[in-house]
């Protein structure tokens, strides 16, 4: 780094400096992001400030602590509030961090609340990508077009149940128990109408969009890093959505069967 950002950046309070590295760290957190990676960014911000701290993060918060140049101890702590998944949001993150010698403590500041207000994909877009994905997958469970067809529709209707569950702010699991209940109704649905004749490929197609195969990868990969609290957070989540999933999908089936639906 060149001495104009050294010299700029000399006065920086401590407090700013964890403050500004605890926000990045609960902004990984917050798109998905693995514990591991949170601390070793906020590790990284901090070293490059001249501060020692060490760093703890679970699922639901960051917790840092730095002994400043007044060699006065500092603590911060973010709550992480919701979870999604935003790779593209973590990938600008990392790559910014990287690159953190090139900027001014403000430049960089800066960069991350832009990235931070950045505008997620246009509602239309998550809609067609749910709806394509779905219709591949009828065709991977060795579905014909109908059940490509099936699973596009009943894609589109998911979609619209998380975006406005998500603006309702309902929790997880009933997200997903009702996602498992509205695939199997309007795969009951189609096979009703004789769009199709076999209800399970369309089900299942239409199922994967809540399978948190990131959840479970994320928590393999937080164990093997050591962190065995979030790791084992994260795979209990990921058997939790499971569970809703089959839950949710089993009855609704169970009752079009007893009224002799099936």
């Amino acid at each position: 780094m060149d001495n104009e950002l050294i010299n700029n950046d000399s006065d920086i309070e401590t407090n700013d400096i964890l403050d500004l590295a605890c926000y990045v760290g609960k902004l990984i957190l917050e798109c998905g992001g693995e514990t591991y990676r949170a601390e070793d960014i906020v590790d990284k911000i901090c070293t490059h400030y001249g501060l020692r701290v060490s760093c703890f993060a679970i699922l639901t918060s960051v917790l840092a602590s730095v002994r400043g140049k007044e060699n006065k101890f500092y603590t911060n702590i973010e709550k992480v509030k919701s979870r999604s998944i935003n790779l593209e949001k973590i990938s600008k993150i990392s790559n910014l961090v990287r690159a953190i010698e090139n900027y001014t403590f403000l430049e960089f500041s800066n960069e991350i609340k832009k990235i931070d207000t950045e505008k997620p994909y246009p509602f239309h877009s998550i809609i067609l990508g749910n709806c394509l994905a779905a219709g591949a997958f009828a065709f991977f469970f060795n579905g014909d077009y109908k059940d490509c067809i099936a699973s596009f529709m009943s894609g589109a209707i998911i979609s619209f149940l998380i975006y406005y569950s998500n603006k309702l702010q309902i929790n997880n699991f009933f997200i997903n128990l009702s996602g498992g209940i509205l695939s199997s109704i309007t795969s009951y649905f189609f096979l009703q109408t004789g769009l199709i004749t076999d209800i399970s490929v369309s089900i299942i197609s239409t199922l994967m969009l809540l399978v948190p195969g990131i959840t479970f990868t994320n928590a393999i990969r937080d164990v093997i890093a050591g962190d065995l609290v979030s790791g084992i957070s994260r795979g209990v989540e990921a058997f939790m959505v499971g569970t809703a999933l089959a839950v949710g999908s089993g009855i609704t089936l169970s009752i079009i069967k007893t009224m002799g639906g099936l």
